[in-house]
């Protein structure tokens, strides 16, 4: 029994302001190798409501997980989601998951056959290493996604809504060399730039700043939080647009927190499920992920009106008598017993309120 030769074809650069190597894969090599299914957001969704906070204002970790040494950039950028969506921006009920770094380097390598980097199809393919027929990312069979559809990312409101009720958008891309030379934790990458296409990569977009909201003098309003490296950096749609972005979003039920089933943004699981099949999203995948979770929980009955004084449960006895009075009173002094009934049926009528 022979053992199947091991490659590499990733090269490293140095993140001179960051202070760490970082491993490269040609940007052709990371091409998909099948069609996706497309995202599209639907019109009658209004604006995504800014900010967007995925990641607690920051405070997630995302560490290296190896990139430092290997190309396993794709394996780390599903590792981050993952990471974000159970830390749950920090709130009760949720738990961030423990990536196994060791375990994701050798997942990595097999799947690469060496460390030739990686493609969409390695990644959520069929037998993607983030499925469940791939063993799940870092060989965990819970950390898995469920459905994933390509996203136009230079479409910006429709990635701000893939953000928002998913908790991000996975980018390949062309790292530019003026991002290696200034990279570090919080820089800001406001304008476009020029690609370079030996630096390809793979990172995820989590988080969208509030308009105003200003870094080093330059307002990051829209701007998305890029988590790479062990660090994070904002991006400008702009900036996107230029770097050869190829992106995709991912259905997972690690988004949401498995006693209640509603994710830290106060959404459940069928609302979300609702709005990834809005987008495009395969209906049958994710209808079996919300039949694992607790029932979205039924708003409480609203509290009967109380009674108004115009309302006929309000009418006292004083009242209708004085009524039934006035349409006797109406009536022939010399009325006999069954006009006195009839008149005072008619008072009653003329001023009984209306239901």
């Amino acid at each position: 029994m022979t053992t199947a030769a091991r490659t590499a074809s990733t090269h490293k650069k140095y993140l001179h302001k960051h202070g760490h190597w970082a491993h490269f894969v040609h940007r052709d090599a990371m091409a998909r190798t099948r069609p996706m299914a497309r995202a599209s957001l639907p019109k009658a969704v209004p604006p995504t409501t800014l900010p967007v906070d995925c990641t607690g204002n920051a405070t997630v970790s995302c560490p290296m997980l190896g990139n430092d040494t290997v190309g396993d950039c794709g394996p780390v950028m599903m590792a981050h989601v993952a990471q974000i969506r159970t830390f749950g921006q920090g709130r009760a009920g949720f738990t961030e998951i423990v990536v196994n770094q060791a375990a994701l380097i050798a997942q990595y390598e097999k799947v690469s056959g060496g460390d030739n980097g990686t493609n969409e199809d390695m990644l959520v393919g069929t037998t993607g290493i983030a499925t469940i027929a791939g063993g799940g990312v870092a060989g965990d069979p819970t950390n898995i996604v469920s459905d994933h559809l390509d996203v136009d990312v230079t479409d910006v409101a429709l990635a701000q809504y893939c953000i928002d009720q998913f908790y991000h958008v996975n980018m390949a891309w062309s790292v530019p060399d003026m991002v290696l030379q200034s990279f570090a934790q919080g820089e800001v990458f406001a304008v476009a730039a020029t690609p370079d296409p030996n630096n390809g990569h793979f990172t995820p977009l989590s988080d969208i700043a509030a308009p105003g909201t200003l870094v080093n003098t330059v307002d990051v309003g829209g701007f998305y939080r890029l988590w790479t490296w062990g660090a994070w950096c904002w991006v400008s749609p702009a900036f996107v647009a230029s770097v050869q972005p190829q992106c995709f979003v991912t259905f997972s039920p690690l988004q949401f927190d498995k006693a209640t089933g509603y994710d830290s943004h106060g959404r459940h699981v069928s609302d979300v499920a609702a709005a990834w099949i809005g987008i495009g999203g395969n209906a049958s995948l994710v209808g079996a992920v919300v039949a694992t979770f607790p029932p979205k929980a039924a708003p409480a009955p609203a509290p009967s009106p109380a009674p108004t004084p115009s309302s006929a449960s309000a009418v006292t006895l004083a009242a209708a008598q004085s009524w039934a009075a006035a349409g006797i009173g109406a009536g022939d002094p010399l009325q006999t017993q069954a006009q006195a009934i009839a008149n005072a049926s008619a008072g009653l009528a003329k001023s009984w309120p209306a239901p």
